[in-house]
């Protein structure tokens, strides 16, 4: 592994701009894994997309279909936790905080107005996620009513705290970053 593309883990700063980047760029930090909990207690794991990071605020951002589950368990408990993993960097964040759907038609409608025309033709259609298709309907995307903006949810994350390990090493580094008043407190973990 070389120099320049290793993550030190243990500085909040690089980490943030490990997660801005997969923003602005495909990295392997744009794919990642939210955690909720179901209505019934049960963990829920499912893959979402990085969209947006506010580093000084703590905050990152995906979007989602409405009607999804997620949104039903973000709703009755805010707790989120989001991992991502780096393969080429043998690096995995872990990110706890509460989320927030965000209501605000005119936060929305900007994110909205910003998504790759194959990214809103998602939620353009009547069938709900993770329903049944119907027979001799394709792939239920695209094909709807027109609803796609009304469909379309934002989801903030304001993150708590930054489980962040290094396994690239013989000796694998593990730091926890959590959230201050002002700043990042930082300490570091056995792995």
């Amino acid at each position: 592994m070389s120099v320049e593309h290793s993550l030190d883990v243990g500085d909040v700063g690089e980490v943030w701009t490990s997660l801005v980047a997969a923003t602005t760029e495909r990295t392997p930090f744009t794919l990642g894994y939210l955690g909720t909990v179901a209505s019934s207690g049960e963990p829920r794991v499912r893959a979402v997309i990085l969209r947006a990071v506010d580093e000084r605020r703590g905050v990152v951002a995906f979007a989602t279909d409405s009607r999804t589950a997620k949104i039903g368990e973000l709703s009755l408990d805010a707790r989120a936790a989001l991992t991502f993993y780096d393969p080429d960097r043998d690096v995995q964040l872990r990110l706890d905080g509460r989320a927030e759907i965000v209501t605000d038609t005119v936060v929305r409608r900007e994110i909205w107005e910003g998504l790759a025309a194959g990214s809103k033709r998602l939620y353009d259609t009547p069938e709900v996620p993770g329903t049944r298709l119907a027979d001799g309907v394709s792939d239920g995307l695209g094909t709807g009513d027109g609803a796609a903006f009304e469909r379309f949810a934002w989801v903030r994350v304001t993150v708590d705290a930054i489980d962040a390990v290094d396994l690239s090493g013989a000796e694998h580094i593990r730091c926890r970053h959590t959230r201050g008043v002002d700043s990042w407190a930082s300490e570091r973990l056995v792995p």
